[in-house]
């Protein structure tokens, strides 16, 4: 098993290893049809490969959602907690960490514990908001959301059945009653993160374990 170190500088790198196909999602102004159950289930294997590839044991893909930009892929551990994301762009074949995996994650991620990113800027945007203090749950972070999204993104809730990372918590947003967006709550200061980089939704599948 590679210690944490090891994973963090796995995570922080673009990783090569996925084979490219045809056509994708790539960073961009671009809009596709929702990707097939089959298509989500390909882009599990691929990610499962990729895992096995930089020395993830034991590692499982518990969701993908796919998004006009890339798509969000959940990682969970060997004993079936979530563990990290990442992002993979299907026209490049590249893998990378979510930002607040890199940010946020006290066992995984590039910081070791510590609070980065928009933890240390504060202050009110479209991406990011001022924390209150800890958030010991997903249904906490889902009111901490619920106030930062009524204040910056009327109409948009967070639901509450979200992932519980090391360090923060991530949850899916709805609008209008249908799958809209994401956001991640950090657990240390309660500062909200808003996934300003996927574009719109497209669908999405869930593999239990």
């Amino acid at each position: 098993m590679l210690t944490r170190a090891l994973l963090a500088v796995a995570l922080a790198a673009f990783a090569l290893a996925v084979p490219a196909t045809p056509a994708g999602r790539i960073a961009g102004p671009v809009t596709l049809a929702a990707p097939t159950p089959d298509a989500l289930a390909g882009v599990r294997d691929q990610m499962q490969s990729w895992l096995a590839a930089q020395g993830y044991r034991g590692y499982t893909v518990s969701e993908v959602m796919a998004f006009a930009k890339n798509d969000y892929v959940a990682v969970a551990g060997p004993a079936g907690r979530p563990a990290f994301e990442l992002l993979f762009y299907p026209a490049l074949g590249r893998v990378m960490p979510e930002p607040q995996t890199m940010m946020w994650n006290t066992r995984y991620g590039m910081m070791g514990g510590g609070i980065a990113g928009p933890a240390m800027i504060g202050g009110q945007s479209g991406l990011f908001g001022d924390g209150a203090g800890k958030v010991g749950s997903l249904g906490q972070a889902a009111k901490v959301a619920d106030r930062w999204l009524a204040l910056t993104r009327p109409g948009e809730r967070a639901e509450t059945d979200g992932r519980a990372f090391p360090g923060y918590f991530t949850l899916d947003t709805t609008r209008g009653g249908k799958t809209y967006g994401m956001l991640s709550v950090n657990a240390a200061t309660g500062v909200v993160w808003y996934h300003g980089w996927h574009g719109a939704f497209l669908a999405e599948r869930g593999f239990p374990s």
